[in-house]
C-alpha cells in the first residue's frame, strides 16, 4: 500500500470536522476578521475551496495570529490538491497547506485540532514525497495523532486517522519498510489489530459515521475476516452519508456484499 493510496481519502474526515466548526462560533476579536470566517465558512458548506480561501487570507491579514484562521486556509490549500490542474500545483497547495498546519500548531500547541490538522498535512505531503522522506514524515503522522489524543481522547476524526495510519504501516511495502529498518531504525509499533481498535474507539464515540465502519470493513478484510467485514458494511449502509464520499462507499459496500 502506497502512502498516495492510504492517505488520498484521508482528509474527508477533516472536511467534515471544518464543516462542523464553520457552523459553531465564530473566534475572532477582530470584527473585520470575523465577518470574513463567516463568509468563508459559508464557501466552505458550498464546496468553494478557492473563495473560501481568498475570505480566510484577508481574515489572516487583519488577525495573523489566530491559530483557527491558519487551520481553515491549510484545509484550503489540502482541499485543493485534488482540483490541482498539475502534479507541481498539487504538491505546491501540499506544501502550504503542511506549512500553516505548522504555523497554526506553533500559535496553539494546546490545541488538539491543530495537531489533527498536521498528522494529516504530513500524511497528505507524503504524495509527493521520496521513499526516504515518506517514511519520516509517517512517523510525524503517528506523533502528532498521539499529541491530539493526549489533548481530546474523545476526538473520533483523531482515532480514525490513527486506524488509517497503523493500517498503513502495517501493510508497508517492502522497500520503504528496508528504508525504515535500515535508515530510522524502524518505524513505530503497529499492527492491523491495532488498526482494529483505533477504528473501534472512533465508532465507541461516534457510531454513526458511516466512514469508521467502512474502513473497519477494510481492516477485516485484511485480517482475513470477512464475516466482520460484512457486518461492518451491512451497519454502514443503515447510516446516512455525510459527503459525497460517502455515497461512493455505500455503493462500494454493496457492490461487496452482492459478491458474497
Amino acid at each position: 500500500m502506497t502512502a498516495q493510496g492510504v492517505f488520498r481519502r484521508l482528509y474527508r474526515g477533516l472536511i467534515i470536522w471544518l464543516l462542523a466548526t464553520a457552523c459553531g462560533t465564530v473566534l475572532a476579536a477582530n470584527p473585520q476578521a470575523e465577518q470574513l470566517i463567516t463568509q468563508g465558512d459559508a464557501e466552505v458548506r458550498a464546496l468553494h475551496a478557492q473563495e473560501a480561501l481568498a475570505l480566510f487570507e484577508q481574515a489572516a491579514k487583519a488577525e495573523p495570529n489566530n491559530a483557527e484562521i491558519i487551520l481553515r486556509i491549510s484545509q484550503q490549500f489540502s482541499n485543493m490538491i485534488a482540483a490541482a490542474k498539475t502534479p507541481a500545483d498539487a504538491e505546491a497547495y501540499a506544501k502550504l497547506s503542511l506549512d500553516e498546519a505548522k504555523q497554526a500548531v506553533a500559535l496553539a500547541p494546546g490545541n488538539p485540532k491543530a495537531h489533527l490538522a498536521l498528522a494529516v498535512a504530513y500524511g497528505r505531503i507524503t504524495d509527493f514525497e521520496d521513499n526516504r522522506t515518506k517514511v519520516e514524515d509517517s512517523r510525524h503522522v503517528k506523533e502528532e495523532c498521539d499529541k491530539a489524543l493526549e489533548l481530546d481522547p474523545k476526538d473520533d476524526f483523531v482515532w480514525h486517522v490513527l486506524g488509517r495510519w497503523n493500517y498503513r504501516v502495517a501493510t508497508l511495502n517492502p522497500v520503504l519498510k528496508l528504508i525504515a529498518r535500515f535508515v530510522y531504525g524502524g518505524m513505530p509499533d503497529a499492527s492491523l489489530e491495532e488498526a482494529e481498535r483505533d477504528y473501534r474507539k472512533a465508532i465507541e464515540l461516534v457510531p454513526q459515521r458511516l466512514i469508521h465502519h467502512h474502513e473497519l470493513a477494510r481492516v477485516y478484510i485484511a485480517l482475513g475476516q470477512p464475516e466482520d467485514a460484512r457486518k461492518e458494511w451491512e451497519k454502514e449502509l443503515t447510516l446516512k452519508p455525510e459527503d459525497n464520499e460517502g455515497v461512493n462507499d455505500q455503493k462500494e459496500a454493496r457492490e461487496e456484499l452482492e459478491k458474497k
